[in-house]
């Protein structure tokens, strides 16, 4: 993104990007939190936070970053909508592939999915209509590195007294989606302009019957087709960032995961046989891909939830400008 009317201009948006690429990507024992206060992090995203925090996760996309960003900044919504200062340093957790938690009488069973370890932190859990926010004791947690060994999710799962449960109102919880829908779509698109880029330089340098392949018109409209949705998203994921609002977090979720997905089919083409290797990088960001893709619902049914909203409502909510 540009920068343009927002409040970082174009020429700090490229020295952010600089800074963040360097703290996403460098190796170090230090939290995040810490590296990015070196950099005046919060005066950055108090000037403008849609800017900041759509080109760090846009960087993070890029670069395959494993940095612990998306979990702290959905436990400060949580703590903003919740009024609870002290929220902030609960580790959020999501639906699981394995079921979903549930209350049983006096019990709550836990399975989710945790974006960091709890280190004895809070798990913030979704319920029907509310939030538990339960005390690790009795916890029990695994990595999760089937098919993202870098992504560092958690599965947490146990027992845990009604009781001892800190339950919060419902109402807080799609406020913490939709900011974690845009900035998973933020990220996604991230990794889809990186793919393009690369399989773009590729089909440059590798030649077939006397030119690159490149110059083969059925690969210049794959990589074109994908190029037009990524923008797309790209675009969409800039509006959701100004708005702040659900529907269109919901729909710039829904195009990332799509366009991202396509882009990676896209170059897997172009990239031939080498795509398919455990040397090459492109396993790596099509598995990012699929991982990132199915955090707040994959773009699938995304797709499915925004053509059940028009057809109850009637309506097609404008988005900016677009």
């Amino acid at each position: 993104m540009s920068g343009i009317d927002s409040g970082i201009d174009s020429d700090m948006v490229a020295m952010l990007r600089t800074s963040l690429r360097h703290v996403l990507t460098e190796v170090s024992d230090r939290p995040l939190a810490q590296r990015l206060d070196d950099l005046g992090w919060d005066e950055v995203v108090t000037s403008d936070p849609a800017t900041a925090l759509q080109t760090m996760f846009e960087i993070k996309g890029e670069t395959l970053s494993s940095a612990a960003a998306l979990g702290p900044e959905l436990a400060r919504v949580f703590a903003v909508h919740a009024g609870d200062a002290h929220a902030s340093g609960t580790v959020v957790g999501l639906a699981s592939p394995f079921g979903a938690s549930r209350l049983d009488g006096d019990t709550l069973h836990v399975e989710a999915t945790a974006l960091s370890v709890l280190d004895g932190a809070s798990l913030l859990v979704p319920l029907d209509s509310r939030l538990a926010v339960c005390p690790s004791a009795g916890l029990t947690e695994a990595p999760m590195t089937e098919l993202d060994e870098n992504f560092g999710a958690v599965r947490v799962t146990g027992i845990v007294a009604a009781g001892d449960v800190n339950w919060i109102d419902g109402d807080v919880w799609p406020h913490v989606v939709a900011h974690g829908r845009w900035l998973v779509a933020c990220e996604l698109v991230g990794i889809a302009r990186h793919v393009i880029a690369t399989a773009v330089e590729y089909t440059g340098q590798r030649v077939q019957y006397g030119k690159p392949i490149g110059e083969f018109q059925a690969l210049q409209h794959r990589i074109a087709s994908a190029h037009a949705l990524v923008v797309g998203a790209g675009h969409l994921a800039t509006e959701a960032g100004r708005d702040g609002d659900e529907w269109t977090a919901l729909v710039a979720k829904c195009m990332a995961g799509s366009a991202a997905e396509f882009a990676c089919t896209q170059a897997q083409q172009c990239y031939g046989a080498i795509g398919f290797t455990w040397e090459h990088e492109f396993h790596r960001y099509l598995r990012r891909t699929y991982t990132l893709d199915r955090l707040f619902g994959d773009w699938r049914s995304l797709e499915h939830e925004i053509g059940n909203r028009l057809q109850l409502t009637g309506v097609v909510p404008r988005i900016g400008s677009l």
